[in-house]
């Protein structure tokens, strides 16, 4: 079959980058890292994220600003 000929209307591929319109902001740049814990202390602070809306990473970022900020670092 000749591809003019053919009856369908081909699609935009979302993420094809040539389509992104949306202007791309910097994100900040992020370092993983490893903690180990107590795995009760684990299991509550999934508990506490799910319950927060939040990722665990993003609860336990959270919790150590707030000690940071509490002890004046």
């Amino acid at each position: 079959m000749n591809k003019n000929n053919f009856p369908f209307k081909k699609r935009e591929n979302p993420m094809d980058m040539r389509a992104t319109t949306a202007d791309e902001e910097a994100a900040p740049v992020r370092v993983k890292y490893t903690a180990t814990m107590e795995r009760e202390l684990r299991k509550r602070v999934k508990i506490a994220a799910i319950k927060k809306g939040v990722v665990f990473s993003q609860f336990i970022e959270e919790a150590v600003i707030e000690k940071l900020n509490r002890e004046g670092f």
